[in-house]
């Protein structure tokens, strides 16, 4: 660069020209007025955000009309001895209150060290671990760790449904309002009562839904008996009650378990010797679990009895306090009633044990057989639907009349099909559907349901009490709720029955008579009648024992009978 006299001289002559002047002061005007303008748009969506926060925060629930006390309580059905006979659940509704007392400062820690461990610090929101999500994100793309709080996590699940959005926006509106909640909450309620709440909240897997429920489940204890290994178990579950299922995922679970223990020692919540203590106890926790799980095979499938206490549950809660059909329901199924019914449980094993035992009736092809019901909806490729019943899977098979496994009877009402050789109809089903559906359909609905027969029902009373003991409304496998109860429903006249209280009983009380006294089967009419008393058989068989004329149900040795001992006498019993 050349720096003699005349250089500089001409530099300085270049750098007073008014060309030169002009174009630099309009090169610093143009940054000034673009710096004027960054800050101004800066300030204008400062502005739009804080307007935005403001009208999000605006349109939130208020909290004085918020509840997020955790509601959906199992209902327990007890036997007349007060053992438990069942347990009706509602969905989200397999719970049972635990008060803050109640649950061991271990679970409590166990929890706030791995979902909040600043819990007892913050007022409903925690900074730190928000600016920490946000460093992530800027990292990763994604947060590594969570930055909600407890209190958070309790309005999520209480107040927006779980926050199950699928959208930003609206997930970020719901993050908003969601912290500007915690913030009022914390200084409306304590926080042991927020944890009291959120512990009795939270889904833990397996239908358990707070602690104390799931502390049955998975370990078949009380919380008070929980161990510090059980209770960081536990701990991993909110964060995905699938995934961290330590049932269905004891690995995965484990893992998050080595880190909930890792949180309470490094937070000072345990000592060095229970950590050590907890960890040698990682493959026997699982193990336990895995036990208790095999004594939990009861079926959702409630008994004929249940089925019907609800059914009268739900009449007598609709007339006598006015309830709707819904609403008796939702308290009957989620309300966490205590309901003490006259089922007497030995009574009730003895029915089933022996409505059960397949040696009492005929051999299948030899007087039972199945009685079935089918139907089928197929969506067709070009997105017409055909709906296919009975009969037409009887037509198809033109009418099964060369297998001597199957009946088939047209009725007024219909076509029954009776059958006693399953593989032979599962394959007759599967070649009807093989003809009807081709290339591009689908199945909307197939449903088939085999009905034993001949079929029963048991209905048995404390005659000195009225109480029934027990119920069974069916023969075979219950494979529903609230399905046919023949013991409650199938209505039908009481026929002979009365022949036996309101005549013979009466008879051999009066006296008179013994099962051994002989009565004439001929034609007669009734007293002061000009109509005859039939029989339901042709002929007459003359003189026969009262105990003959019980047994074949002959009507005209009952009415005889009646006669001789008095109508009034006979209708006292």
């Amino acid at each position: 660069m050349d720096f003699g006299r005349f250089a500089v001289k001409k530099k300085l002559k270049t750098i007073k020209s008014t060309s030169v002047r002009l174009s630099s002061k309009t090169r610093v005007t143009s940054l000034r007025l673009i710096l004027i303008m960054v800050v101004f748009v800066i300030a204008i969506g400062i502005f739009a955000v804080v307007g935005a926060v403001q009208g999000i925060i605006a349109s939130s629930p208020s909290i004085d009309n918020i509840n997020v006390i955790p509601s959906g309580y199992a209902t327990n059905i007890y036997y007349s001895d007060g053992s438990l006979a069942q347990t009706l659940i509602a969905a989200g509704g397999n719970r049972e209150y635990a008060y803050i007392a109640n649950i061991p400062k271990v679970v409590q820690d166990a929890f706030i060290a791995i979902e909040d461990e600043r819990f007892w610090e913050h007022e409903g929101i925690d900074a730190r671990s928000i600016f920490r999500s946000v460093v992530e994100i800027l990292a990763s793309g994604k947060p590594q760790s969570g930055a909600s709080t407890i209190t958070q996590q309790l309005l999520k699940n209480q107040i927006f449904g779980g926050g199950n959005e699928t959208k930003t926006v609206p997930k970020v509106i719901r993050k908003i309002q969601e912290q500007y909640l915690a913030i009022k909450m914390e200084n409306a309620i304590s926080k042991e009562t927020i944890l009291e709440y959120y512990l009795n909240t939270i889904n833990l897997g397996q239908g358990a839904y707070g602690i104390k429920k799931a502390a049955q489940v998975y370990f078949g204890k009380e919380l008070d008996e929980l161990t510090l290994s059980e209770a960081a178990v536990l701990a991993c579950i909110p964060k995905s009650p699938t995934y961290y299922n330590p049932y269905k995922y004891p690995e995965d679970n484990a893992r998050r378990r080595t880190t909930v223990l890792n949180r309470m020692k490094n937070q000072g919540l345990i000592t060095e010797a229970e950590y050590n203590e907890a960890i040698e106890d990682t493959e026997d926790v699982y193990a336990r679990i895995k036990y208790e799980a095999t004594k939990h095979t009861s079926s959702s499938v409630y008994s004929y009895f249940t089925d019907e206490v609800i059914s009268q549950l739900v009449t007598d809660f609709q007339t006598q306090y006015g309830y709707t059909a819904a609403e008796a329901s939702q308290l009957i199924y989620a309300g966490g009633l205590s309901i003490y019914t006259t089922q007497d449980r030995k009574i009730q094993d003895i029915a089933d044990s022996v409505t059960s035992n397949e040696s009492y009736y005929p051999a299948f092809g030899g007087g039972s057989y199945y009685e079935l019901a089918y139907a089928i909806s197929i969506l067709k490729k070009d997105g017409t639907t055909i709906h296919y019943h009975l009969s037409d899977l009887i037509k198809h098979n033109d009418g099964f009349k060369y297998d001597l496994t199957i009946s088939v009877r047209i009725t007024s009402t219909g076509y029954n099909l009776m059958y006693y050789n399953k593989t032979r109809m599962d394959n007759y089903i599967e070649k009807f559907k093989d003809s009807i559906i081709e290339d591009g359909d689908k199945i909307l609905l197939e449903k088939r349901s085999d009905t034993v027969q001949p079929q029963l029902s048991v209905s048995i009373i404390d005659q000195s009490t009225g109480a029934v003991v027990a119920l069974v409304g069916g023969r075979g496998e219950k494979s529903a709720n609230r399905t046919l109860n023949r013991a409650t429903t199938s209505l039908r006249q009481t026929g002979s029955t009365f022949k036996i209280l309101a005549v013979y009983l009466a008879a051999l009380d009066s006296g008179k008579f013994t099962l051994a006294t002989p009565m004439d089967d001929s034609p007669y009419f009734y007293p002061d009648s000009v109509k005859e008393v039939a029989n339901w058989y042709t002929k007459f068989y003359g003189l026969t024992p009262i105990r003959r004329a019980i047994s074949y149900s002959m009507n005209i040795i009952a009415v005889k009978t009646l006669a001789d001992i008095t109508p009034e006498f006979g209708y006292s019993y």
